[in-house]
């Protein structure tokens, strides 16, 4: 019978998996953010693709992660291999080692000169580029309920995630800026396609040596024997069980809010930044991105403090009104110095977003092995990462309907009207306001409060023998 203190000292993180676990986060960042703040601006402003054919591109890809990132949920969970290093979630993320860093390359070497076929490339591109990275991204944060399954583990860990998050934030959105000369390609200088590819190099080296790092220290899975002796649900069952948790279904949708102004931010803030605030250098440009997760990180640890009192439900309620509010002062600022004071306080709200719907989510799986006796971590996330990227065709639509309306169906820097200023204000005012407003909705439906949340760590303890 082990004591107290032993149980205690059990639960315990060491510091070389929390660090190593966290730096997975990197890879993580490094592509899908850095994916996300140069592939619209690539083939808007240098391929010159028109919007309508970009939001085509966008729903399709969409369309394509409908049955992409649930079939890859499933498939993940009912893994049980001794091949690629062993387990469930490891082959996975060994897998994707050469696959995700190269294709970060192969985004921006599109064919030139003909619009369909550089729209067809762009399509088969990014179905690629997400197929890989959603093979690593959800085998990775699966692996976060399932080694840290105590809410002090998990607030241990998710803090150090948030802190590396931030770095591999600002090798994705500040890197960018010492590489390309010009993000929006005003001056038109053909050597910017070029330093877009040599971007994309980096980046693929940089997830490379994070992936290395986090397989060695970061990532502890039972044995195959140990899996092979727990039963699995069949792949229907397992994605119709998901979808028909209501609990779930509420928080994706407040999730997908969320991940809308993700995606809304470092896709517009290039063109926001150079027409708005009348900006041309790219390292300043990208330092609006840079002081928002800077900051985000005292907010990471305060909105862990405020969680321990007040549960994670109440935590991410009241980070929402601050991330809503944060974002009003953007329809009246016209000058850099005040966006940067006011991407602070977007920051501090940013910072409880992605660490708040973690929490949440692990506490619906833990609800849900109590129910199933069974681990369905990627099954969850399959599912979650289709929802959220009705985000991204949300914020292609956006995107789309301001440029459009306003004499940029083609990018021309020349035509540069009041409306599309003010469009673009809006694009970082009232459109992300808007949609944290209906998360908070949402939010305030979901049913797992601090209470709830305690009765089922309890039992889940029981279960487990911890």
């Amino acid at each position: 019978m082990e004591t107290p203190t032993e149980k205690k000292k059990k639960r315990e993180v060491p510091l070389k998996i929390s660090i190593g676990f966290a730096v997975g986060e990197i890879s993580d960042m490094i592509a899908y953010q850095g994916f996300s703040f140069l592939i619209f601006t690539f083939y808007f402003s240098l391929v010159k693709l028109p919007t309508e054919t970009i939001t085509l591109v966008f729903i399709l890809w969409s369309i394509f992660n409908a049955f992409n990132d649930p079939i890859l949920g499933a498939m993940s969970d009912r893994t049980k291999t001794k091949k690629f290093g062993g387990g469930r979630r490891r082959p996975w993320i060994i897998a994707m080692l050469i696959p995700l860093p190269a294709v970060m390359f192969f985004l921006f070497t599109p064919p030139l000169g003909n619009t369909t076929l550089s729209a067809i490339y762009f399509f088969i591109i990014i179905c690629l580029f997400d197929t890989f990275y959603t093979a690593y991204s959800l085998n990775h944060t699966s692996l976060y309920p399932e080694m840290f399954t105590t809410d002090s583990q998990r607030e241990t860990v998710g803090g150090a995630r948030r802190i590396l998050m931030v770095i591999g934030l600002i090798i994705a959105f500040i890197l960018p800026g010492f590489v390309i000369k010009d993000l929006t390609f005003q001056n038109e200088d053909p050597v910017t396609f070029t330093e877009y590819k040599i971007m994309g190099i980096i980046f693929g080296f940089l997830i490379l040596i994070t992936l290395l790092i986090h397989l060695k220290f970061g990532i502890k899975e039972p044995s195959v024997d140990e899996l092979e002796k727990k039963n699995t649900l069949s792949f229907w069952k397992s994605l119709t069980t998901t979808l028909k948790n209501a609990k779930f279904i509420v928080l994706a949708i407040a999730s997908t809010m969320n991940w809308y102004v993700f995606g809304l931010l470092p896709m517009i803030i290039p063109i926001y930044a150079t027409y708005v605030l009348d900006m041309d250098n790219s390292l300043l440009i990208s330092s609006l991105l840079l002081i928002a997760f800077l900051s985000s990180i005292p907010g990471v640890l305060i909105w862990i403090k405020v969680d321990s009192k007040l549960g994670s439900k109440n935590t991410f309620i009241i980070s929402t009104i601050v991330w809503i509010i944060s974002f009003i002062p953007f329809i009246f600022i016209t000058e850099y110095w005040m966006a940067a004071i006011t991407m602070i306080v977007v920051g501090f709200g940013l910072g409880g977003a992605p660490f708040l719907l973690d929490l949440n989510i692990s506490n619906i799986i833990d609800e849900d092995e109590l129910q199933t006796n069974q681990r369905r971590e990627a099954s969850y996330y399959g599912i979650h990462a289709l929802l959220i990227r009705l985000s991204t065709i949300m914020t292609i639509l956006s995107v789309g309907f301001i440029l459009n309306t306003n004499g940029w169906r083609v990018y021309d820097p020349d035509t540069v009207t009041p409306d599309l200023i003010f469009g673009l204000q809006s694009l970082m005012s009232f459109f992300p306001a808007g949609a944290l407003l209906i998360s908070l909705i949402f939010l305030g439906l979901f049913p797992l409060n601090k209470k709830r949340v305690e009765e089922i760590h309890k039992k889940k303890l029981e279960l487990h023998n911890i």
